[in-house]
Formats: structure tokens, C-alpha cells, sequence
């Protein structure tokens, strides 16, 4: 007799004696079961059956396959041990008095789904009905009577393995919710033969759809895309599905929420069958809006989102004309000068100041700031009745930028030019909207005295003027065209003629004289200067030996260098070359640097300047005040002279200040133990107060205007006053 443990079932059951019984397929009941599966921790079965044999002969099974056992005699007393504590499996009898499987079956499922309890139901018999009841009810599976021990095992360990996946599905879901909810990446998964796509949260926000409920399907998502952008991204899709790429990865634009749009990385992996056919492609897409738009040194917008907002500003015109716009092209006087001297890093925290400042003078409700490059910024101004309205703008900027900034521990004054442009029928595109602001802005740093200038055809007239003149200006030397003229440097001692500057000129066949400020400007931009400076060095030299073997002087003649010369490889081999040519003793020859040349690039200036001495050559600095030296390199350089620049010396008689900086500048030349020039001097007056600073040099229209050679060869045989005007 087997002992009746009714009583004792709650607990792990006793080891109990093999039984044979038709429980069991006789053909297998002594076959060892096949264990698919074993859990890091013993796994607990609760057997559920009012028959005590039944439940003895599967404790027995199941303890031999190293689970653990618990049993109860109908269905009332196996929901109290569920609810104690949940076993990690349930088999149990279908047919049971108090309370029978179908309806412990239901009660266990209002605790636990399938997932968390598997539940597998033992049927007497085979009969597709009660089979379905089961699983209508919520089992996980059911086993008929006579059980095989192998399939009994087999199907438990099939529950558990289902759980195992399950469990890891659950993880791997709540960590892409998680992953989804923590990055600023939208996620999307396309579902390729359904069409159906899920798109996040996150997606739906970062392309400004408010509504949850908003199912695209298939490739309709694609309408959010900036139309332009379209077809770029369906071909860039079809060649990742068709399978040219091994991901899909693309750039474009969608709305956002202020009716603009947003640039997005999107990118992602098609999954595809055995035959390579993809049936699901899913990735992300990504926020890259503020590095594709926004300026990395002033995080202002840049010139691509500008130009799409004036874009914008362009279509709202052509269908309503009173919206009106203007657009304002600003650029930063002088700015090479203070990034070549002083630095890019204080070169980059005075344009950081510069945007600030721009910006404290607008309102944002009626202008956008962008960078566009360089030191070039632009205003969009919108809503406006006239032109004038843009100019109060310009006007309240150029007020703003007036007080000096503080820059590094350094003061300094900063100068813009502004281009004023309103859009009109004629110019409705943004194309040329930008450029004639551009173009406006020019006219402003070279004719204005406010800095503002409102863009007119003529302008247009007059850049074209320049790009042809640009174009002539190449054949210029082969034409015989450019000529030279000399302006004599006086010795204050004696009042001789120490030498002559050389200055350049250009006769044009049709325009006549072309004074260098229209054409320098643009041989330095097209690079044309190399040519022409060299032409000048070498004719100045041919032409100072000729005065001095016909005189039998000593004259030196002072030739400029352009900055693209002084940087060019070839300098030195220019220079020697001339002087063979011309056989021009070295210190007959010098070389007049601008201040902000040498400060561009000082151990490099440093290192050619020595090499200039070496050979004999004198070098000075041309228009000394207006550049930023720095006195750690400027004593180091090998420099003969100095020269005031003319806007100081023109100033003397009426501005104290200047005259403190030309005392300034001689005091510090002679500490430097160099010779000083002063050149524009126009006045007995200017002069004077000169001589009493004991300047040793002049040069000006009070003692002679530039003259041709030969008059400059009478000027040194019979004295400059004899000199006649070019």
C-alpha cells in the first residue's frame, strides 16, 4: 500500500517507490526522458489531482528530473497555494470535485497570464472539445491520460523554454523602451509587407505631429520630407532595399512646430529573408539641425538656414506683395588686421562680441541674425512698410557697435559696414536679394561716411565695372599700360632729396588714369599683384641705378610689398634678380612693409626680414599706427625705418590725440633706434610741429606731388623744389 499524503502535500513530497501502472505508456514508462532544458535554480511543479496515485507517480517522475514538487487535491486548494506562493508550473486535472480545472483554471489566469504561470491541463481522453475548453480558458498546453512520461517532459520543459524567451522578449522590450525614451533619437520600424510602421514618441515630436493617433503607411511618411529632399531619400532607400549599400543612411528636412523646418540624420538596417528579400527595415533619425545650420563659433543660424528663411521670405512676396522684407549684409572693417596681429582666439572672442552686440540691437520679433561667414553677418528684416524702416535698423546698430568691447583684456573699436536691400519685383530671388546687399555693403565701406548704404542699380553698374576691369587688368603689363611715378622723401636737416617712393599707375585705353585704390584692390584679389609687384621692383631698381650713374648720387628708392609678395616663395629671388639686372647696390634698395603684414606671421616676417639684411637690403614699416604691433616681435626685427601713416600727420592741427600718438610713435621708433618718415605732410604747419619732434624725414604735396623719372632726375641735380606734378 502506498500511504495516503493528502495531508501533507503542501509540502515538498517524500522520494516514493517506482510504480508501474497504466498512468503511463507501459512501452515507455522505463525510458529515460530527454531533458531539454534545466534552470540555474531548481524549478517548482504544482500537481494538481484528486486522485492520490496520480499525484504520487508525477512527483515521482518529475523529482527524478530534478524539479521540485507540490501538490493539491482539487482546484480550491491549488489557487490558495498559487496565491501563497507561485510555483513555476502547473499541471492539472481537468475533472475535480469542490472545485473543478476549468474553473481554477480561469481563477489563476486573473492572477498570472501565460507568460508569468504556464498551466498545463491533463484530460482523460482526447475530445477536441474539452481540448478546446482548455485552452479557451487559458491553458498553456494540455497532456491526455495515459501520460508518457517523455512527452509530459517534454512539453513542460517546451512551457519553460517558452517562458525563458518570453522573459527575455519582456527585457529586450523594456530596454528598447527605455533606450527609446532616453535618447533624443526618434526610432521608426517599417514593417516592409505590411506596410505598417511604428513611429516613437520622440519621432512624432521632432517632426511636429501632435496627433498620436496618426498612422502613415507605407511610404506616406515620406510626404513629411522637405519636397526637395524627396527624391534624394527614395533613392537613397531603394538602393539600401535593393541592396547597393549596407545601410541606409540619408540627411533632409522636416517641419517643426514653427512652421519652419529641421534638418534629421535618418538612418537604418533592412532585415531580410533567406532569399535576401527585406521584409523590415528600422532605425533612427536625429536631431542634426544645430550642426548643419547653426554657426559653431556664435551659434547663431548660418548662411544656409538665412538663405532658406529669406527663401521663405521670397514666396510669401510673389503671393502677397505687401509683404515686404529687407535684408541687411553687415561686414567687419578691418578684421583681418585684428586676427593677424593680435590672433584667431582674440580674432574669434571680438566676432563672439560683434554677434552679441548685433544681436542686443534687434528685436526678435522683427529681424533674424545669421552669420554667413568669415566676419560677414546678415540681418532679414520682416514686415516692413519702406526701405527706411531697414535703414533706422542699420542706424541702431551702428550706434550699438560705436562703444568700444572689451576683447582679451584689450579695448577695441570695432567698425562695420552695413548693405540695406528691400525686396522688389526685380529682385525676388534670394540669389540676388543677397547679393545686392552684398554689393550695397561695399559701396558702404568705401563712399559713406555713416557705413549704410541702400543698394541701386547703379552699384550693380559699378561691380560689373570692376570685373571687367579685373579682366583688363591682366593684359595691363603686356599692353605697356602701367607706369611708375616717384614722390621724393625729404632730410629734414638740409632739406635734400634722400630718395623717392615709387608708386604705380595705371592708363587705361578707355577710362584714363586708373588710380591704384581702384585697381590694387583688385590684383590683390585675383592675385595679379605677384605679377605687377614684381614689375614694379624691377623697374624701380633699372630706374634708381639710371639716376644715380647719371647723377652721381647716392638715391634710394623705396618700393612697397603687397602682402601675397612678402608671403610668396620667390621674394628673395625677385629682389636678387632685380638688383643684378638693374646692378642697384643693396642699401640703394628698400622694401616698405605694412604694419599688419608683419604682425600676420612674425618669426616667419622675422625670418625673411633677416635674410633681406643679409643681402644689403634696408626694409621699413609702411603706415606705422594703424596695425596692431606687438612690441615683443617689433624689436626683434631688423628694420631700418618707420613710417607715420598720413591719417595721423593730416590730423595735427586740430586733434590732440593725434598729435600725443605721433609723439608716441617717434619717441618709440627712437627707442627702436629706427629713422621715421612722416608722410601726407601737406602744411608749413604739419611740418613744423614735426621738426620740433625731430623727425628726419618728410614726404608730402607741400614739397612735391608723385613726378615722372625724369622729372624726379632734375628734382636730384637741381633740388625738389623744382619738381613738377603728375
Amino acid at each position: 500500500m502506498i500511504p495516503d499524503r493528502s495531508q501533507t502535500d503542501l509540502t515538498a513530497p517524500q522520494q516514493v517507490p517506482i510504480y508501474s501502472g497504466d498512468l503511463f505508456d507501459p512501452d515507455t514508462s522505463a525510458q529515460p526522458s530527454a531533458v531539454f532544458f534545466r534552470a540555474e535554480s531548481q524549478r517548482t511543479i504544482l500537481i494538481v489531482d484528486d486522485e492520490r496515485v496520480t499525484r504520487e507517480l508525477l512527483s515521482h517522475q518529475l523529482q527524478v528530473e530534478n524539479f521540485k514538487v507540490v501538490t493539491a487535491v482539487d482546484g480550491s486548494q491549488a489557487i490558495n497555494i498559487v496565491n501563497q506562493s507561485k510555483p513555476d508550473l502547473v499541471l492539472m486535472d481537468i475533472g475535480m470535485p469542490i472545485l473543478d480545472g476549468y474553473t481554477a483554471l480561469r481563477m489563476m489566469r486573473q492572477l498570472y497570464d501565460g507568460s508569468e504561470l504556464p498551466i498545463i491541463m491533463m484530460t482523460s481522453n482526447s475530445v477536441e472539445d474539452q481540448i478546446a475548453k482548455c485552452f479557451d480558458n487559458g491553458a498553456s498546453d494540455y497532456l491526455a491520460k495515459p501520460i508518457q512520461r517523455p512527452t509530459m517532459i517534454a512539453r513542460i520543459e517546451a512551457q519553460f523554454k517558452l517562458g525563458s524567451a518570453l522573459s527575455a522578449l519582456r527585457e529586450s522590450e523594456q530596454r528598447y523602451v527605455l533606450a527609446s525614451q532616453g535618447t533624443r533619437d526618434g526610432i521608426w520600424d517599417w514593417n516592409l509587407n505590411t506596410g505598417e510602421i511604428y513611429l516613437s514618441p520622440r519621432w512624432l515630436a521632432m517632426v511636429g505631429v501632435d496627433d498620436p493617433n496618426w498612422k502613415p503607411h507605407g511610404t506616406s511618411w515620406i510626404d513629411l520630407v522637405f519636397h526637395e529632399d524627396r527624391e534624394r531619400v527614395r533613392s537613397d532607400l531603394e538602393a539600401h532595399l535593393s541592396g547597393n549599400t549596407d545601410h541606409f543612411e540619408t540627411e533632409l528636412r522636416m517641419p517643426d512646430q514653427d512652421g519652419g523646418f529641421r534638418w534629421m540624420l535618418c538612418r537604418a538596417v533592412a532585415v531580410r529573408d533567406p532569399l535576401g528579400i527585406p521584409t523590415r527595415i528600422a532605425g533612427s533619425l536625429t536631431d542634426i539641425t544645430e550642426g548643419k545650420v547653426a554657426d559653431a563659433l556664435t551659434r547663431l543660424p548660418n548662411r544656409v538656414l538665412f538663405s532658406d528663411r529669406v527663401e521663405r521670405c521670397v514666396e510669401h512676396y510673389k503671393r502677397n506683395a505687401s509683404r515686404r522684407f529687407a535684408v541687411l549684409y553687415i561686414d567687419v572693417n578691418d578684421f583681418k588686421l585684428i586676427n593677424d596681429s593680435l590672433g584667431h582666439d582674440v580674432g574669434d572672442e571680438f566676432l563672439i562680441q560683434i554677434s552679441e552686440r548685433l544681436n542686443s540691437g534687434l528685436r526678435k520679433s522683427e529681424a533674424v541674425l545669421a552669420r554667413l561667414g568669415g566676419d560677414e553677418f546678415g540681418i532679414l528684416i520682416e514686415g516692413i512698410t519702406h526701405v527706411e524702416d531697414a535703414v533706422h535698423i542699420a542706424e541702431r546698430i551702428q550706434e550699438r557697435i560705436k562703444a568700444p568691447l572689451q576683447v582679451c583684456r584689450r579695448e577695441i573699436l570695432a567698425r562695420i559696414s552695413i548693405g540695406v536691400v528691400c525686396v522688389n519685383p526685380n529682385n525676388a530671388s534670394v540669389d540676388k536679394i543677397i547679393r545686392e546687399a552684398d554689393t550695397a555693403m561695399y559701396h558702404a565701406k568705401k563712399y559713406t561716411d555713416n557705413g549704410i548704404s541702400v543698394f541701386e542699380n547703379r552699384m550693380q553698374a559699378e561691380s560689373a565695372a570692376k570685373l571687367e576691369m579685373a579682366s583688363e587688368l591682366k593684359d595691363a603689363i603686356r599692353r605697356d599700360e602701367l607706369s611708375l611715378c616717384f614722390q621724393p622723401i625729404i632730410r629734414t636737416n638740409d632739406m635734400s632729396i634722400a630718395g623717392f617712393e615709387s608708386l604705380i599707375r595705371w592708363q587705361h585705353p578707355i577710362l584714363g588714369k586708373v588710380p591704384p585704390s581702384e585697381f590694387i584692390p583688385i590684383a590683390e584679389s585675383n592675385g595679379m599683384i605677384i605679377e605687377i609687384g614684381n614689375w614694379v621692383l624691377r623697374q624701380s631698381c633699372l630706374q634708381a641705378a639710371r639716376w644715380n650713374r647719371i647723377s652721381k648720387n647716392d638715391v634710394i628708392v623705396s618700393v612697397n610689398v603687397s602682402v601675397r609678395q612678402f608671403s610668396g616663395e620667390d621674394l628673395l629671388d625677385q629682389v636678387a634678380d632685380a638688383l643684378t639686372e638693374s646692378e642697384l647696390r643693396p642699401d640703394q634698395l628698400k622694401l616698405e612693409v605694412t604694419e599688419s603684414l608683419l604682425m600676420e606671421k612674425p618669426e616667419e616676417m622675422i625670418e625673411v626680414l633677416n635674410q633681406l639684411k643679409a643681402i644689403g637690403v634696408t626694409t621699413g614699416i609702411d603706415d606705422f599706427g594703424t596695425g596692431y604691433s606687438s612690441l615683443a616681435y617689433l624689436h626683434q626685427m631688423p628694420l631700418k625705418v618707420l613710417k607715420i601713416d598720413r591719417s595721423f600727420v593730416s590730423n595735427l592741427a586740430d586733434s590732440k590725440k593725434h598729435q600725443a600718438i605721433v609723439r608716441s610713435i617717434i619717441a618709440l621708433a627712437r627707442s627702436l633706434e629706427l629713422k621715421v618718415i612722416a608722410e601726407g605732410i601737406e602744411s608749413e604747419s604739419q611740418a613744423a610741429y614735426l621738426q620740433g619732434l625731430q623727425c628726419e624725414y618728410f614726404q608730402g604735396f607741400l614739397y612735391s606731388h608723385p613726378v615722372e623719372a625724369d622729372n624726379a632726375l632734375e628734382m636730384i641735380e637741381n633740388g625738389w623744389r623744382e619738381g613738377t606734378q603728375v
